[in-house]
């Protein structure tokens, strides 16, 4: 039975608390859970698995933004759904799909290291500034008529988990020549249809400052941010407008302060997850990562991985933007323990590096793809996996399935990034993916370029194969981003389109 809320309960639910729009699969509605740095409990996973059970078919996927997604939501049941995500201290974003005009936008989820206060590399925990941040804009009604979404990420490690390069505004931290932690600043970065790398404003910002950044930069957005077409609303638009100089000043002028001068030139550019059994900072425990295909879970696997959580690790859970599992706080004496209990649920820490690094979006629901980009995406490491054996673990390698141009998977900052389109044969319309070509960044991102149109949804394994076979055969001592990078687009081409099964 549907619990019947106040009146003032429920407006106040309204600021915090909205179903998304689907349109495939039988679902009208999905809830996207709203998780800040990914961080949960052993408990609110678990809660999180019971409101699948009872009202999404036991389905649930992890997205790139350390959030969870449930489908086929009744609408009849989102009171009762929002009553208990507010018991357990999660709400959801504001979506956007129903929208058809700019408006609506708000801050989505702040995104961060999933390693967050236990990665014994950090340079700082972001933990406290992603609270602060949440706290400050989750559900505030000065911010709930954006635009457009405005994401935020604050980037700590070494790894760049948090993808700084395709964020509306973002923060990396730095350790100064003075020792101290100071945080550079980007904006206006997005991955569409019509993509743009994120822009250094060329300052960096001390962590009491990032709140006061992060308020105007958004403020900015709001009151300045195109509303006549919704295709032309993001934030990266603003700043190709205005240039980052007037954005830089006109946040400083907000803030009535100087920012200190900073040159993001100097800074080194690295891509990677956070893969595998890892010793945390404290010492005698270690993290893991679970790697989930394409973050696609049901609810039996979560009441499992919740319980394994708190049965050998003390209950503190993430979520990565590469749409993994960590479980944190594992004694190093039950690291074997734990990796044979998850091999009993069916993830293998054996696995080659791809399958914590390959991701998907969800297109199959939103109707934007005539493809299952997460499908396709397991069928294509199953493959992999079954002709190359233990081989293919010597190929370090980031393949993203997006379903459209929208780029939800991030394809076009992916090592090897696969679009969705359609190849029309004799008048019907086949399912097939453009593959884009990252070429290895050095001292700044770059976004992948497109090497091949229109290969056949079921030839997408094969290349891929041909690809890696290539690699291997090569005996390059070089990463396979470098290995291609000196191939010609011809060459690149004829690998692809051979279409040949490779024989194991």
């Amino acid at each position: 039975m549907t619990e019947i809320l106040p009146t003032k309960e429920i407006e106040a639910m309204c600021n915090r608390y909205v179903l998304g729009k689907d349109k495939c699969e039988g679902s009208e509605h999905f809830l996207r859970i709203k998780i800040p740095n990914g961080r949960l409990t052993a408990d609110q996973f678990r809660e999180i698995a019971s409101l699948s059970q009872e009202y999404g078919r036991g389905y649930a996927e992890i997205t790139d933004r350390q959030n969870i997604q449930l489908h086929w939501i009744d609408s009849q049941n989102a009171l009762n759904i929002f009553s208990r995500l507010e018991k357990i201290g999660f709400s959801t974003d504001h979506g956007g799909q129903g929208i058809p005009t700019a408006h609506g936008g708000d801050v989505r989820a702040i995104l961060s290291c999933p390693a967050a206060g236990i990665d014994k590399d950090e340079l700082v925990d972001p933990g406290p500034i992603v609270k602060q941040l949440d706290s400050f804009f989750n559900g505030n009604k000065d911010f709930l008529d954006l635009p457009r979404k405005f994401k935020i990420s604050i980037s700590s490690c070494t790894l760049n988990c948090g993808n700084h390069e395709m964020q509306d505004l973002s923060f990396v931290a730095v350790k100064q020549t003075s020792g101290r932690i100071g945080f550079v600043v980007y904006a206006g970065g997005t991955i569409a249809a019509v993509p743009q790398l994120a822009k250094p404003l060329d300052v960096i910002v001390q962590q009491e400052e990032i709140l006061d950044v992060a308020r105007c930069a958004v403020e900015v957005f709001r009151d300045f941010g195109s509303r006549e077409i919704k295709a032309k609303a993001r934030f990266r638009w603003l700043v190709e407008a205005w240039g980052v100089e007037k954005l830089r000043k006109t946040i400083e002028e907000k803030m009535a302060k100087t920012l200190q001068p900073y040159n993001a030139a100097q800074l080194e550019y690295f891509k990677a997850e956070h893969v595998g059994a890892q010793p945390q900072k404290l010492k005698g425990y270690s993290f893991i990562n679970i790697p989930v295909s394409s973050g696609l879970l049901d609810n039996e696997k979560m009441e499992r991985i919740a319980n394994l959580s708190e049965k050998l690790g003390n209950g503190d859970m993430r979520l990565t933007p590469y749409q993994n599992i960590i479980l944190a706080g594992i004694p190093d004496d039950s690291v074997d323990e734990t990796t044979k209990a998850l091999k009993e649920i069916g993830y293998q820490l054996e696995s080659p590096y791809l399958r914590w690094t390959t991701i998907a979006c969800a297109g199959n629901f939103c109707g934007k793809t005539i493809d299952h980009p997460k499908n396709r995406a397991k069928e294509s490491m199953d493959y992999l996996e079954k002709h190359f054996g233990d081989n293919l673990k010597k190929v370090k390698l980031q393949i993203s399935f997006s379903g459209c141009p929208n780029g939800c998977a991030r394809h076009l900052i992916a090592d090897v990034g696969l679009q969705g389109t359609a190849l029309n044969i004799e008048g019907r319309n086949i399912p097939a993916y453009n593959i884009y070509f990252r070429d290895p960044p050095k001292t700044s991102p770059t976004l992948g370029k497109l090497i091949q149109r229109g290969v056949n949804a079921e030839q997408v394994k094969l290349a891929l194969a041909n690809l890696v076979e290539a690699y291997l055969n090569s005996g390059s001592k070089v990463t396979f981003g470098e290995y291609y990078s000196t191939k010609a687009q011809e060459e690149i081409q004829k690998m692809i389109n051979s279409n040949q099964p490779i024989v194991s």
